[in-house]
């Protein structure tokens, strides 16, 4: 979903699969009558962090505060690891007065638990605060009774661990087709082209053999590559590469559209029977294609909560331009350079005005600015002097995305009705397929078993060049925004917490001196002034890839609602009837539209 900016300026985050355990000594009693050695406040953690990766990182935390800080500061933390159902265990446990004094929540689950958990505004140093990525701490404001999450609302969570999704890619695979794969940084390209400088792995462009300059895309062919015409869905006119064609594949540089299908249908075995794998790419996250247009799958039309399922949205989508800014008319909303507007900003409205949603056709989806059919403003003027770019609308981004897969569509993936999240990694392992997108929590697995012969790359983002038929061309017309996603894990502080003074001595470490352990230990930072850290101690080969995600990295579409009712309704029809090409498009948008929308009230109700 769409990164609103001027909704979560001071957002924090909200963390995973967390639970809670009946311990007695947690809640009931007075600040200070925990204690360990004299003068201690003892405080309860209660973590379930789902994967064993994360669990260790979450156990090494707590003994580096309780052998380092908690001395000085007066405070032991005692550790509950738990693992079992999460929302089963909260449920029983936060209400109760005998639960811990902290947990660990994910997106998933931290707004259905926001009854029972504190507001953290004015316990957060400032420094603290100001080192998080801003898309990271702008997840934890939440106001339980209107659905909202603005900077004026209750700050229920702090960042512990942020499991971004990146590009895995099969290296050897590539290869085997005829890629060569590289590693430069696009400021360094032009020294690595002219043979002066090596990649991030050492290597130059004669180690490579390369004889030619390598634009700044993320994968490139010297003759055909594959430019979809206009309304094109099934690569139709993609062609397999010619004797002596050239390519190569740049995990520093991230793909456009063209340029993943183009690189999928190469290492798809129906498609090209050379190929190793029999599939080429494979992501279930529609995030990455509709936000990096600025759409999204929810907008708030009124600020207070008043959501509506919007990706059937057909206007186009602005951007602003390097350098430039814009104030909105409706909002007032400073966008800034890379931002994108609204769509309260996008439509002819005032403030005071009511902008609504309506469906009366299979084919017509429509906002309304008082009752009447909305007029989008005319930015030309806007256009012309570099203030803003036009995009694609969310509903061409969307349906772009759900032919990746589809039969009858580019079918490079395999049906969605075989894989859930470990089958996928287990396939990419195996050597089925080329690149997916996952989590970070699956590097140790694939470690284990692709050795050296996998990295990671950025995930797609949209990207228009002035000459897309040219092979060289690199220059970009058009660039959306960096599109990344991840599930956050934060810490948040019960209601019931007697101790709440010493917990947040804690919370503060754990955002702060916390996140400096986790870099310099093989694990993801939330922290600006870790970007060294982590390069120096990555947990994966292309560490500027990873600090890149980390810092732009925003919640998935389960984070909106304090559940996924408004979501159940959809995913399944998506994911197994319009992604695998037996539900129309349009047919699917207006039957679901409503019945979402109907349950997006329910939760003001």
């Amino acid at each position: 979903m769409k990164n609103r900016k001027r909704m979560w300026k001071r957002c924090l985050a909200a963390g995973l699969a967390a639970l809670m355990s009946v311990s007695l000594l947690a809640c009931g009693n007075k600040e200070g009558s925990k204690s360990g050695k004299k003068g201690t406040v003892s405080v309860d953690f209660l973590y379930n962090a789902g994967d064993l990766n994360r669990m260790k990182a979450i156990r090494l935390l707590i003994e580096e505060f309780n052998n380092t800080a908690g001395p000085e500061l007066g405070v032991k933390v005692k550790g509950i690891p738990k693992t079992g159902d999460a929302d089963s265990i909260l449920s029983q446990q936060l209400p109760s007065n005998s639960g811990a004094d902290l947990v660990l929540l994910s997106d998933r689950n931290f707004k259905k638990f926001g009854k029972y958990l504190e507001d953290m505004n004015g316990n957060i140093d400032e420094a603290v605060w100001d080192d998080l990525y801003e898309n990271t701490r702008n997840r934890g404001y939440f106001n339980v009774a209107d659905t909202t999450s603005n900077s004026d609302d209750p700050l229920l969570g702090m960042p512990v661990y942020n499991d971004a999704m990146v590009l895995y890619y099969n290296r050897t695979a590539l290869e085997k087709a005829g890629v060569i794969c590289i590693s430069v940084d696009e400021e360094n390209l032009e020294a690595f082209n002219a043979g002066t400088a090596a990649d991030n792995r050492g290597k130059t462009k004669a180690d490579y053999g390369i004889d030619f300059n390598v634009p700044a895309k993320g994968f490139y062919r010297s003759v055909a590559p594959f430019v979809p015409a206009a309304g094109e869905r099934n690569g139709a006119s993609w062609s397999r590469p010619v004797n002596g064609e050239q390519m190569v594949f740049n995990d520093c540089i991230a793909m456009n559209w063209d340029e993943v299908e183009d690189l999928g249908m190469l290492c798809t075995k129906d498609r090209n029977p050379a190929s190793t794998t029999a599939y080429g790419y494979f992501t279930e996250w529609w995030f990455n294609y509709g936000w990096s247009v600025g759409g999204n799958c929810l907008e708030d039309l009124s600020g207070r909560g008043d959501w509506t399922f919007s990706l059937a949205g057909s206007n186009p989508n602005y951007i602003v331009g390097e350098g430039k800014s814009y104030t909105g008319v409706y909002t007032g909303t400073v966008y800034q350079a890379g931002e994108t507007l609204d769509i309260k900003d996008i439509v002819n409205a005032n403030p005071g005005d009511t902008i609504s949603w309506e469906t009366d056709s299979k084919t017509y989806f429509n906002y309304t600015v008082n009752g009447k059919k909305a007029e989008y403003h005319d930015f030309s003027a806007e256009i012309g002097d570099g203030t803003l770019t036009e995009l694609p609308a969310i509903r061409d981004a969307f349906s772009r995305f759900c032919y990746l897969s589809a039969e009858g569509g580019l079918n490079v993936a395999p049906p969605n009705n075989v894989l859930n999240d470990e089958v996928v990694i287990n396939y990419f392992n195996s050597g089925n397929i080329a690149m997916v997108v996952e989590q970070l929590y699956y590097v140790p697995m694939v470690k284990k078993v692709l050795k050296d012969e996998w990295s990671i790359a950025p995930l797609p983002q949209y990207k228009a060049y002035t000459n897309p038929k040219d092979p060289s061309c690199d220059t970009v017309a058009k660039r959306g925004e960096t599109a990344n996603f991840s599930i956050l894990y934060n810490i948040s502080l019960s209601k019931k917490s007697q101790v709440k003074d010493a917990a947040y001595k804690f919370i503060n470490w754990i955002a702060s001196e916390g996140q400096h352990y986790l870099a310099k230990n093989e694990h993801p930072s939330a922290c600006r002034s870790d970007q060294e850290n982590m390069k120096a101690n990555s947990m994966v080969e292309n560490a500027g890839a990873l600090v890149n995600i980390l810092a732009t990295s925003r919640a998935c579409d389960w984070w909106y609602m304090p559940d996924s009712t408004w979501i159940d309704c959809w995913a399944t029809p998506l994911n197994y009837e319009v992604r695998q090409g037996t539900m129309d498009y349009n047919d699917f948008l207006y039957k679901y539209i409503e019945e979402c929308n109907s349950m997006l009230k329910k939760y003001k109700e």
